[in-house]
């Protein structure tokens, strides 16, 4: 919440990870509660698909407009 729209990728790039190979060729749900910038999102979806999920399919509950009012922090 408190981090600009700009840092949120970098903050987000490598927070996530895999064990083993249960992903491979497997289709995924993830579900966010919240979406902000997306940057979340991306980072999970880029970890997944390069652990061989076959596809990434995102669901997300609300979406904020700070993206809208944050221009300036990008």
């Amino acid at each position: 919440k408190l981090l600009s729209a700009k840092m949120r990728p970098t903050n987000a790039l490598h927070k996530f990870s895999v064990m083993g190979s249960q992903l491979t060729g497997k289709r995924v749900l993830v579900v966010d509660d919240v979406a902000t910038t997306g940057a979340t999102l991306s980072a999970i979806t880029r970890c997944l698909l390069e652990n061989d999920a076959a596809v990434v399919y995102a669901a997300v509950l609300a979406r904020t407009d700070e993206l809208m009012n944050s221009e300036n922090n990008r």
